[in-house]
């Protein structure tokens, strides 16, 4: 059993399995009946959180806790099609998203984010990536490893790295937290680093915020410029700045950036960055 209809199972109370159950039945009977049948899982299943932290099955990362027990009905939904005679087609994948409300796409992406790597997972990707709408890009691209699997699987999933580099883009543009995308360091790419660059440099150029996590990107991805906006990220006046600079130049590895660390160690007086100055210097002395 999947992790996430596992979960559901361990949470529902005994009504509302039952009256799940009942659907399902329905489903299998009829599976025309799925876009009638979506709509009812948050008033039939409800929306509290699922729980349980991060979880992997079968090469899928997710991050329960962001999943509410509607988003894993919707999974256990098109699990249950999947295995049986009658798949969601792409034309079906279409309609449903193109027609269904706010709340229907939001469980769509998140039933897609869990599930294995199909036609539909460039096409949801890509929708969610042009939206404007933060909850759908967050259901679609965060809590679940969907877009380093995607990547690395690129003949499955139809998306790539470019596909991924825009996605990445967006995420900072909304300034969402980088760790809810979960693997994030297998699919950022020089490419990547170079578009946080330039968006870095823009918002600064105009006085607005730039996202605190595009300097942990730049170092594990370097392009040029990488290196010397790194390093005076660890003088930046914003804490969570010079934190990410200093996540940035350990994944860089490299050894001569010690003494710039050593030297700052005295005057910073953060706890936090403090500590994270320390496991860096001791990290590249080995």
């Amino acid at each position: 059993m999947h992790l996430l209809a596992e979960r559901l199972n361990e949470t529902l109370p005994e009504d509302a399995k039952n009256s799940f159950e009942s659907l399902l039945t329905e489903l299998r009977e009829k599976p025309e009946r799925l876009p009638v049948l979506l709509p009812r899982l948050p008033r039939l299943i409800g929306k509290d959180w699922l729980g349980g932290g991060r979880a992997t099955f079968d090469g899928v990362e997710l991050d329960l806790d962001a999943f509410r027990a509607c988003d894993a009905a919707a999974f256990v939904l098109f699990d249950t099609l999947a295995t049986s005679s009658a798949q969601v087609s792409m034309e079906q994948w279409d309609d449903l998203v193109r027609h269904g409300d706010q709340e229907e796409r939001t469980m769509l992406l998140r039933a897609m984010s869990a599930s294995p790597l199909g036609p539909w997972t460039a096409a949801l990707l890509r929708e969610a990536q042009q939206t404007n709408h933060v909850g759908h890009l967050v259901a679609a691209a965060m809590d679940s490893n969907v877009l380093s699997r995607a990547v690395a699987d690129q003949a499955d999933s139809g998306f790539g790295q470019e596909d991924c580099d825009r996605m990445l883009l967006k995420v900072a543009f909304f300034d969402l937290p980088l760790d809810r995308v979960l693997g994030w360091e297998s699919c950022v790419s020089s490419e990547t680093s170079r578009m946080l660059l330039g968006l870095a440099t823009e918002r600064e150029a105009a006085g607005r915020k730039v996202w605190f996590d595009t300097n942990r990107v730049l170092g594990t991805a370097p392009c040029p410029g990488a290196v010397g906006r790194l390093l005076g990220g660890i003088e930046h006046g914003v804490d969570e700045h010079r934190y990410a600079s200093i996540r940035g130049l350990a994944s860089l590895g490299r050894s001569e950036f010690r003494d710039y660390l050593a030297e700052r160690l005295p005057r910073e007086d953060r706890p936090q960055v403090r500590a994270e100055i320390e496991t860096t210097i001791a990290q590249l002395g080995n």
